[in-house]
Parts: structure tokens; sequence; C-alpha cells
């Protein structure tokens, strides 16, 4: 009876050690997780803007590509605007 006892205690020892481990597992890994989105968060923000600088960019180019059309200007046309798709990051 005594070992069956013993079994039984370490069995349920077990059982509280795997829930333990697999509870601090979990805020680890949420940790982890929370953190990576702040990462993707911030680079999704970067290229963002990096696009809309960009097409501002190529708006004016575009603008100034149709004002030359209109006018009936004879070739080259204007150059892109500097900075276009040149980005730091």
């Amino acid at each position: 009876m005594v070992d069956f006892i013993t079994a039984i205690a370490g069995a349920c020892g077990v059982a509280f050690g795997a829930a333990v481990q697999a509870v601090v597992a979990w805020f680890n890994n949420k940790a982890t997780h929370e953190e990576h989105s702040a990462d993707m968060l911030h680079e999704a923000q970067t290229e963002l803007k990096d696009t809309m600088a960009d097409m501002n960019l190529l708006w004016e180019h575009n603008r100034a590509l149709i004002d030359h059309i209109y006018r009936g200007a004879p070739p080259p046309p204007p150059n892109p605007p500097e900075g276009l798709f040149k980005h730091d990051n």
C-alpha cells in the first residue's frame, strides 16, 4: 500500500511539474511573440513611410511628364526626381 501511495504522489509531482513548465513556457512564448510583433509593426511603418514618399515623387514626375506632353515640348522628357526609390534602410 505504501508503494501505491508513493507512486501516486510521484505521478502527481510529475504532473504538477509538467503543468508549471507548460505555464512558464507559454508566458515566455507570449513575450517573444509580443516583441516580434512590435518589430514587425515598426518595419511595416517604415515601409509605409517610404512607399508614401515614393508615391509623392511619382506623382510629381507623372505631372511633369503630362505637362511636357501637353506643351508639345521636344524630347527628352523630364528626368525623374532625385531620391525616387532610394531608401536608407
